[in-house]
């Protein structure tokens, strides 16, 4: 605690002092500095250029107005850094607006909007800010909301990540202080990443095996493009999801000039590269990279912790080529290497515990990197074509010392999952009332899987799986969107899908619809069935010994029906509010095939719940239900300052094979966030942008199951009790976030300082009690304290 009280101290004071050398740097500079802001308008169903169009940006009281040429480009020279205001208009489609967007120095301002068409507009009087966060996708209808790499970097406690950032959106909780997140009572892993149109492999470096989070984001905002995140109510063309889904987009580079960005703090060390490969051509490159901080410390001699160091490094890319009547590739990838290594220490009178007498060396290495074609036939019709590559190995080897420092090995795993995927998707405007989206997916899965741990019962080492082979997956989509009038859209599709291995298929009907109940008002509507694959894992874990021992390849993927209804109404132009209730029914879901025990797949977050007393043979008969109702109010940024309030009440059950009924681990029925900042234009130009942002969450405790505490102690293993899952709830989670921004713009270089602490009151929420096996006592399992970071970014 004295150790972080002096870290926070020493961070504070030196962002106090940098702070303050930058505003004097800034009394030399006594001009307003501007840049470049300049972008691509489409047509939202087409992919076309929009002709035409008109741009607005207003800066402080003065407006710059200009149109799209002929590629649908604009450009705005000379516009002053800062937050500003750009409309853009256009007869025939729906007004967009861009209340808090952000103009910094040292790089032009690359935008792409796309705009939905709409036949009458003389209603549309009033333009809303918070239009601006209604989803890219043009099939969406709930539960669904776009959001921009500003916002990443700005919310307190985000970290530069999407999945942090999005614990404050509605019907969200945080899984801990990681990065997992629960969406409406569901588990983690039931969330899926996409990037570019196509599934990725959780970009999150020492996610467990089949997790969806991890302790540190791969993830890159400055190469991120503005991307969706749904809650629910996803379209037909979303396969193998039945919670939450990232569907990320990367932006294009430059490509008018290079431009660079260098970034240090404790997070990484890192650069992102990006313009054109050759002047005067379309074509770009966008590359970034990064490298653990505390690895490079450990490098030059600098001992940070007497504990294992998180040494990590990831690449992120996106090179696009456009062609004159081929149509535009684009090559793109994301992938990073970690490992932990914990030595014990070779003085056993130091030991106080078991795992002090351990060496571990844990590795996470992921990545997925794709092809897209995009070819735009006609003014009616486009083509997508993707094809992609993922891996993701998980490996962990610990090995138990004696008192003559001799090692034996106590645990060995590696999971390897690789997948080889397509998708590929037509877009056709059959007329101007009616939009048909059609496509499909294949996915070759090849899976190398390998675990050995020490039994306890047995006293000896005990192989739980070793399985290699291949599988896949089949889908097929097609959904019209219909505007039956001014006012209501209807979206009708249907979703079918063959897993290989359990030769199983489903059909999925979804259905959608928006009523415009008035400007200012809007109803929704959401309903379908979906699936998804669980880790491939689950699929081999095995039950009985010898000839007698039987396998899961049989199941079939977990299915879910929801229904999601909502009401969004805009108070002013910046200020809104929506509410949300929803039923998810979940079923075919598996679970422990022997009554006595409990368990079942929607309790779990990733297969580290795989051990002795759970790895066993599972079967297709487990229910579950999650239903809740969701209120947000949101103020868009403008006049310096911004809000978002989200609270969910919801209940998250699952049945066994027993029929009974149980809390699911993630039931926490409550959560609350208040997410605000304020910013001030500072400087002797008012060139420099001051920032203070905070973000609470409370939420209910985590349900848990009580600990027979002679049993563990007689087995050496956590042993619960059976007929009482998660009847108990630990404390209420409460978490406090802070971040401060300052931006310096000058001439051609801007600057950026972000000071982030999460957890700043340093509270230790905990999950509940849990059976302890190195100290073999039963005490509280506590979440991280306080997390400070600090982080300089320059940009030229």
């Amino acid at each position: 605690m004295k150790l972080t009280s002096i870290l926070i101290i020493a961070l504070a004071t030196q962002a106090t002092q940098s702070l303050a050398q930058a505003q004097d740097s800034t009394k030399t500079n006594r001009r307003v500095v501007t840049e470049t802001v300049k972008g691509t308008i489409l047509d939202k169903n087409t992919r076309l250029p929009i002709i035409g169009a008109t741009i607005v940006l207003s800066s402080n009281g003065n407006t710059k107005s200009v149109s799209t040429d002929q590629q649908g480009e604009f450009r705005l020279l000379q516009v002053p850094v800062g937050r500003q205001v750009l409309q853009i208009r256009m007869a025939g489609y729906r007004q967009e607006e861009l209340s808090e967007l952000l103009i910094t120095s040292g790089r032009e301002n690359v935008l792409n909007i796309e705009m939905e068409p709409q036949a009458n507009t003389l209603n549309e009087a009033v333009v809303y800010a918070n239009t601006g966060k209604q989803p890219l996708n043009q099939m969406a209808m709930t539960s669904g909301r776009s959001f921009s790499p500003e916002e990443t970097n700005r919310y307190a406690g985000a970290f530069f990540d999407p999945a942090r950032m999005a614990q404050s959106f509605p019907g969200v909780v945080a899984g801990g202080d990681d990065n997992e997140i629960i969406v409406r009572g569901n588990s983690p892993k039931s969330l899926q990443w996409r990037l570019e149109g196509i599934e990725i492999v959780n970009p999150n470096h020492f996610g467990a095996e089949g997790a969806a989070g991890g302790g540190i984001s791969m993830l890159n905002t400055m190469v991120l493009g503005k991307s969706d995140f749904y809650t629910g109510g996803l379209a037909a063309e979303y396969n193998n999801a039945i919670s939450g889904v990232f569907d990320l987009r990367f932006r294009k580079g430059n490509t008018d000039k290079r431009e660079y960005t260098f970034n240090v703090g404790v997070l990484g060390v890192g650069a992102t590269l990006e313009g054109p490969f050759k002047k005067g051509s379309d074509a770009s490159y966008l590359i970034s990279y990064r490298y653990s901080s505390l690895s490079l410390l450990e490098k030059v001699g600098v001992k940070v912790s007497d504990t294992g160091i998180p040494k990590y490094q990831d690449l992120s890319f996106n090179f696009v080529f456009p062609t004159k009547k081929a149509g535009t590739f684009s090559l793109f990838g994301i992938g990073g290497l970690g490992k932990i290594k914990e030595t014990a220490k070779r003085n056993f009178q130091e030991w106080e515990e078991r795992t002090d007498a351990q060496d571990m060396n844990l590795g996470f290495n992921a990545g997925s990197a794709g092809l897209k074609h995009q070819y735009i036939a006609n003014d009616r019709l486009y083509f997508t074509n993707i094809i992609s590559a993922s891996v993701s190995r998980n490996s962990n080897k610990t090995d138990t010392l004696t008192q003559d420092y001799v090692t034996s090995l106590y645990h060995k795993d590696k999971f390897t999952n690789t997948a080889i995927r397509y998708a590929g998707s037509l877009n056709y405007r059959a007329s101007s009332k009616n939009t048909i989206r059609a496509g499909i997916n294949a996915s070759l899965l090849r899976y190398d899987l390998y675990a050995l741990t020490y039994d306890t019962k047995l006293a000896a080492l005990k192989e739980r799986i070793n399985e290699n082979g291949s599988t896949s997956t089949y889908d097929a989509f097609a959904q019209l969107k219909t505007e039956l009038s001014d006012r209501l859209t209807l979206n009708t599709g249907v979703h079918a899908n063959y897993f290989s291995l359990s030769k199983s298929w489903t059909a999925e009907p979804r259905l959608g619809l928006n009523w415009k109940v008035a400007p200012d008002q809007t109803v929704s509507f959401g309903t379908g069935l979906y699936n998804r694959l669980e880790p491939l894992s689950y699929y081999f874990a095995k039950s009985g010994t010898g000839q007698n021992t039987t396998d899961n390849t049989a199941l079939s993927p977990t299915k879910s029906a929801q229904a999601v209804i909502g009401y969004e109404k805009n108070l002013s132009r910046t200020l809104r509010v929506k509410t949300e209730v929803y039923y998810q029914h979940l079923y075919n879901v598996p679970v422990s095939s022997d009554p006595a025990m409990n368990f079942s797949l929607l309790n779990v977050s990733d297969i580290s719940a795989i051990g002795t007393s759970t790895y066993r043979q599972l079967v297709n008969k487990g229910t579950g239900r999650n239903y809740g109702v969701e209120l947000t109010v949101e103020k868009s940024l403008s006049k310096g300052y911004y809000f978002m309030a989200t609270t969910s009440v919801f209940d998250s059950k699952f049945k066994a094979l027993n029929g009974k009924e149980y809390n699911t681990t993630f039931n926490t029925r409550y959560v609350g966030n208040l997410l605000l900042g304020k910013e001030w234009t500072v400087g002797k130009n008012k060139n420099n942008l001051f920032g203070m942002n905070a973000k609470l969450i409370y939420a209910g405790g985590r349900k848990y199951s009580p600990v027979l505490e002679d049993e563990s102690l007689r087995l050496d293993e956590e042993i619960i009790d059976q007929s009482q899952i998660n009847t108990l709830t630990a404390d209420p989670y409460i978490r406090l976030d802070f971040s401060s921004t300052y931006r310096i713009n000058r001439k051609k270089v801007s600057h950026l300082l972000i000071l982030d602490i999460q957890n700043i009151l340093n509270r230790e929420n905990t999950v509940g009690m849990h059976y302890n096996f190195s100290k073999r006592i039963i005490e509280p399992q506590k979440w991280t304290g306080i997390i400070p970071t600090i982080n300089y970014r320059i940009e030229f």
